[in-house]
């Protein structure tokens, strides 16, 4: 009789008769508990060991930490299931168990452990709080405090951090060994607290939930009721949204709406910049997504507002025909620093009203064939410009207007003409004085002659001699 492929299989021959034994190698038959029988005082621990009976060969092993380890009532006395340290609870007797599995079913070890009522305390169970919380999302977190309950009562009893803290799924959350519980996936986990072989546990959701859209409540602007003490200077404003739920996302100083409720005391540019042009107060706004901040901003004028000088522009202009116009400015230069646009409170004159006359807003108007000169006075000081009226052939000039940047806007022209889009274009003779307002006050302008309080201005000559096109581009 033979016995092939079976690992294992001792082949013995003895009084000249084959004996064959395919019996299978190392297999566990038996636990051996030590001690067998323990006693122990409450709040104390004590260490079981499993040693394992082995066959083909016979031989016994340490299986400690192999084996499943139980107490069959926990209120005398838990155990960790791992590594079989037992801790005294209350008085009583209990079964320790070791179990491992095997292909014949489960082998089974046994000990018995008796408690005696000690003259310290102890431990009875952990409570972790918060119980069975939930965290929204992915990447937040959530701190546990894991508090003992001891027998006779303790006042020392936050075990957090001396707990030794664990999480069964830790694809869901990881916690740290002062059980700050981190979110990695969308799930459930069971997170634990250890001490002297005593659990605490609960159950932690990691929701993954769609985080509420933040919506914009109101908005501040900062500083706040500032005052600007001369003219020509200038203060920065800040546009800071809140919204619900709370969004660290907040500057709005860049996207916003800015404006001045009074633009002959202050202008504003679209970052949030204003500038002094007048004595008085007036309200700044930011308005972004229908919500509007207001400010009040008051420029002072509290001395040093004298002028040094009046320039007026366009400083050469000439209007071709009889009855046609041209726009003139009066800027003022300040002796303590800083400009102001005096067009609307100078006093404006022409040297030959035959040749021309002015308004009191600096529009001048041909009216016989010659030249002037237009002035504008404000505090005794005097700017003057020279204008003639050529009456010869008229040349006309294209005006290309280009909006370049991110934010629509709109620009316009004074004379009337330019009105437009991305691009616009309109004819003007030659040497007519121009203004161009647009809205929002662009960042830029090129193709200017003078550039104030955000308004271009400048004389329509070609940008080429012998040409027909001058270029100017605003950039919002």
């Amino acid at each position: 009789m033979t016995c092939r492929a079976v690992i294992g299989c001792v082949l013995a021959i003895a009084l000249g008769t084959f004996l064959v034994s395919c019996s299978p190698s190392h297999k566990l038959v038996s636990i051996q508990v030590t001690p067998a029988t323990a006693t122990a005082s409450s709040g104390t621990t004590t260490q079981f060991k499993a040693i394992g009976s082995y066959i083909h060969p016979p031989s016994t092993n340490d299986i400690t930490n192999s084996v499943t380890w139980a107490s069959s009532n926990t209120a005398v006395a838990t155990i960790i299931p791992s590594t079989g340290v037992a801790m005294a609870v209350s008085s009583g007797t209990t079964s320790i168990t070791a179990t491992m599995s095997s292909s014949s079913g489960p082998i089974v070890g046994t000990a018995s452990l008796t408690v005696t009522g000690g003259s310290g305390g102890g431990l009875q169970s952990i409570n972790l709080y918060p119980s069975n919380p939930s965290i929204p999302q992915v990447g937040q977190t959530n701190q546990f405090i894991a508090l003992g309950v001891y027998s006779p009562a303790s006042g020392s009893n936050d075990l957090t951090n001396v707990a030794t803290w664990a999480s069964s799924n830790v694809a869901i959350a990881t916690v740290s060994s002062t059980g700050l519980a981190t979110a990695v996936g969308c799930g459930s986990t069971t997170i634990t607290a250890e001490y002297q072989g005593v659990l605490g546990q609960t159950q932690l959701t990691v929701s993954c939930t769609a985080p509420p859209t933040p919506v914009l409540q109101s908005i501040t602007l900062y500083p706040s009721d500032p005052t600007i003490p001369q003219l020509g200077q200038t203060t920065k404003f800040i546009a800071l949204g809140v919204y619900s739920p709370a969004s660290s996302n907040n500057d709005l100083t860049s996207v916003a709406t800015w404006a001045s409720s009074n633009v002959g005391i202050a202008t504003i540019s679209s970052p949030g910049l204003a500038t002094a042009v007048g004595c008085g107060t007036t309200t700044i706004t930011a308005e972004y997504q229908g919500v509007v901040g207001q400010t009040l901003l008051t420029v002072e004028c509290n001395g040093g507002q004298t002028l040094q000088s009046i320039t007026v522009l366009p400083g050469n202009p000439v209007i071709p025909q009889i009855g046609q116009t041209t726009q003139f400015i009066a800027l003022g230069t300040l002796l303590a620093g800083g400009q102001v646009d005096l067009t609307n409170i100078a006093t404006w004159s022409s040297s030959n009203v035959q040749v021309a006359t002015v308004s009191n807003t600096g529009l001048a108007t041909a009216v016989s064939c010659g030249t002037t000169t237009v002035s504008a006075e404000s505090q005794s000081i005097v700017g003057t410009a020279f204008l003639t009226v050529s009456c010869g052939p008229i040349t006309s000039i294209e005006l290309l207007v280009t909006k370049t940047g991110s934010v629509p806007g709109t620009v316009v022209s004074s004379p009337a003409g330019i009105d437009c889009g991305t691009v616009c274009g309109a004819l003007f003779n030659e040497g007519t004085g121009i203004t161009l307002t647009a809205v929002p006050t662009p960042t830029s302008w090129t193709g200017c002659d003078q550039v104030i309080g955000g308004v271009c201005s400048f004389t329509v000559e070609p940008d080429l001699t012998g040409g027909t096109q001058k270029q100017v581009t605003a950039n919002f």
